[in-house]
């Protein structure tokens, strides 16, 4: 009985065969791999965004009313304010003077001086009532009455605050966020948060992956109708995976 083999054309149509089989097999599992790939990088991108746009919404949202400072140049795109330390209500003495507040929350001890660099503010409108005296004034010399929470102030008050609330804030504590651009050279930054002066200060890293040119930072002055409004325009990219966000937060506490 005769045997046969496989001809060598045989062979060769054979493993032509197999090679194309095994590509679109590879190429199969290439595309899969690479849209898993992305789906990974596009949910990362998209969690430090929410990380980021969250943790700033909360400090802006319980910022003293009227603190926030926008500047822009080359290299930053930041918006600066004051945290609230202490806020509670106050009465105007009109015998003295003097404006008679409470803090909340706080029970403090016969006498008690605050810390240098300690502000309180009434019926803020604008940045310079928070850094002049006049509707601010720093509290280093106030002391408690003999009860151990009541506090008084000589203020030259040129308006009040319809609810008598006042806000106690740090001087040397404004918080600043800043679109900060890596390399003068392309469009890559990075959101970087300072409390304190940045020109003294290093930022803590917040996020990175931030389009500068197309984002941006601003801030709208309380009106009749609302609080203060910031604006948090952020273009964040990872290669070509873009996400654009914007994002408004209105201040919640009013003068």
């Amino acid at each position: 009985m005769k045997q046969r083999g496989f001809t060598l054309i045989e062979l060769i149509i054979t493993i032509v065969v197999l090679a194309v089989i095994f590509l679109g097999i590879a190429g199969f599992v290439e595309f899969g791999t690479k849209g898993y790939t992305q789906s990974i990088d596009r949910q990362r991108l998209q969690n430090q965004a929410r990380f980021a746009i969250d943790k700033m919404s909360r400090e802006i949202q319980y910022a003293v009313p009227n603190s926030f400072v926008s500047t822009d140049d080359a290299s930053n795109k930041c918006i600066a304010f004051y945290p609230i330390q202490y806020s509670g209500f106050y009465t105007l003495n009109e015998s003295t003077g003097k404006v008679e507040f409470v803090v909340a929350n706080e029970n403090y001890t016969h006498p008690h001086t605050f810390p240098a660099g300690t502000r309180l503010v009434i019926n803020p409108s604008h940045i310079e009532d928070l850094e002049s005296d006049g509707q601010s004034v720093g509290l280093e010399s106030t002391t408690t009455a003999t009860d151990g929470h009541y506090f008084s102030v000589a203020m030259n008050l040129t308006s009040e605050s319809s609810a008598h609330r006042h806000f106690i804030y740090q001087d040397s504590r404004v918080t600043t966020y800043c679109i900060n651009r890596i390399n003068t050279n392309d469009n890559s930054a990075r959101i970087l948060r300072y409390l304190g002066d940045i020109k003294t200060h290093v930022g803590v890293v917040v996020a990175t992956g931030v389009a500068f040119n197309e984002s941006s930072f601003s801030y709208d002055q309380t009106s009749l109708q609302r609080g203060g409004l910031v604006h948090l325009d952020l273009l964040f990219q990872n290669g070509d995976e873009k996400s654009q966000y914007k994002h408004d937060v209105q201040v919640s506490n009013v003068p």
